[in-house]
C-alpha cells in the first residue's frame, strides 16, 4: 500500500463546496454516510474500476462505491459472473460481499453537487487516484 492510500481520510474536508453540500446532505438524510468514500478491495487487484464520483443514493448512502445505486446492480452483477465478487449483489458496506482480485474507487471521493465535480475538486483528489493506479 502506498503512502498515499495508506493516508485516505474519511472526515477531508478540502473541498469547501463538497463538505458543505455533503453537511446539508446529512441534515437532509440522516441515515446517510455523507463522507468521503474509501476504496473498495484489494489495492493490488489485477481489475480497477474507477466511477466519478459517489451517488447521491448509492455510495454516498451506504459508504461503498456502487452500493446501493442502480449502476451498482449491473456492475456488481458482472463482477460475480466473471468470478470479482464473491456474490451478485452489494447492498451495504457491512454485507460480506468481498471482491476478488478487483477494486473498485471514484476519482472524486465525495459526493458533489448534481453529480459534477469542480475541476479544483478533481485535482484534490488525483494525489489519491494516482496511488491506486501505481499500485
Amino acid at each position: 500500500m502506498t503512502a498515499a492510500l495508506a493516508e485516505f481520510n474519511p472526515e477531508c474536508r478540502l473541498c469547501p463546496r463538497l463538505a458543505e453540500f455533503l453537511d446539508a446532505t446529512k441534515a437532509q438524510f440522516p441515515a446517510y454516510f455523507c463522507r468521503p468514500v474509501a476504496p473498495f478491495g484489494d489495492p493490488a487487484a489485477r481489475l480497477l474500476i474507477v466511477g466519478l464520483a459517489p451517488g447521491m443514493h448509492g455510495a454516498n448512502r451506504t459508504g461503498r462505491p456502487f452500493t446501493g445505486d442502480h449502476a451498482g446492480i449491473l456492475l456488481y452483477e458482472t463482477l460475480h459472473r466473471f468470478g470479482f465478487a464473491t456474490g451478485p449483489v452489494s447492498v451495504a458496506a457491512d454485507d460480506g460481499l468481498r471482491l476478488l482480485d478487483c477494486r473498485i474507487t471514484n476519482a472524486v471521493k465525495c459526493l458533489p453537487p448534481a453529480n459534477k465535480p469542480e475541476t479544483a475538486e478533481i485535482v484534490r483528489c488525483n494525489a489519491f487516484l494516482r496511488a491506486e493506479l501505481q499500485a
